[in-house]
């Protein structure tokens, strides 16, 4: 059996998707916190470290949301193929750097425990 098989097997709900998507999305607004600027403020140098860390932190989230939509259309279909697979092993791959975090969905948990490092 090959991952890609495996993965087709064990594809997320749309509530696990969403409950990823969330996580994914609330630590990258807790690492964004630094770069928020309130109304009125200057915005921040364009070469700055905290300019460079704003832009992270909205690739990381735009990254997200396209994946997490991609695999809600394909799960949609009752019939989701490769790209929702694809769109898993990316999200997966994200949420890697929290494997060891209490909050991170259990599911995934679970996901990323078999999953070699």
């Amino acid at each position: 059996m090959t991952d890609s098989a495996s993965v087709h097997r064990s594809l997320p709900t749309w509530n696990q998707v969403a409950a990823l998507r969330d996580f994914i999305h609330g630590r990258t607004y807790a690492a964004a916190a630094p770069t928020i600027r309130l109304n009125g403020e200057p915005p921040h140098a364009p070469d700055s470290d905290l300019a460079r860390v704003a832009e992270v932190n909205e690739g990381l989230y735009q990254v997200t949301s396209h994946l997490c939509s991609c695999l809600y259309a394909e799960l949609e279909t009752g019939r989701p193929g490769p790209l929702a697979a694809a769109s898993l092993e990316a999200l997966i791959s994200i949420a890697e750097v929290w494997r060891e975090d209490p909050e991170l969905p259990v599911w995934m948990r679970e996901l990323l425990a078999v999953k070699p490092r």
